[in-house]
């Protein structure tokens, strides 16, 4: 009896458990802080997620996608963000948070000369671009 007892213990335990990891920090997908030179006052805070049985399936552009679409359709940028791995049993994925800005008013802000030097100072990932590894 103790057995048993001690196993369905065990198991409520393990049922009613969670885990949750940082993953990165993010400014315009750089884990470097830069200084934007532009009023966050117009952006909207915003979190997305992306989960699912085992994790399957789960990624951060899902996530990140998520968010932005949860701000608004105007919005397209997500800078002072926050990326997590969400694990519990399973079901796991990635959660998003950060402030959701317009490009098309930084770009008014910063004009274009100004928005093109700030970019080119970013790391800025491109899913669409080939990666040589030549």
């Amino acid at each position: 009896m103790k057995i048993k007892n001690l196993f369905i213990l065990s198991l409520t335990i393990l049922l009613l458990s969670s885990c949750s990891a940082r993953l990165v920090d993010f400014t315009v997908i750089s884990s470097k802080n830069h200084s934007i030179k532009f009023n966050l006052d117009e952006g909207k805070a915003t979190k997305g997620k992306s989960m699912g049985f085992l994790a399957l399936g789960a990624n951060i552009k899902d996530a990140m996608d998520e968010a932005l679409e949860n701000a608004g359709p105007q919005y397209d940028v997500l800078v002072n963000g926050v990326v997590r791995s969400k694990s519990y049993p399973f079901y796991g994925g990635f959660e998003v948070e950060g402030t959701a800005v317009n490009s098309r008013k930084l770009i008014a802000q910063l004009g274009m000369e100004g928005y093109k030097k700030w970019l080119s100072q970013q790391v800025v990932f491109n899913p669409n671009q080939k990666i040589n590894n030549n």
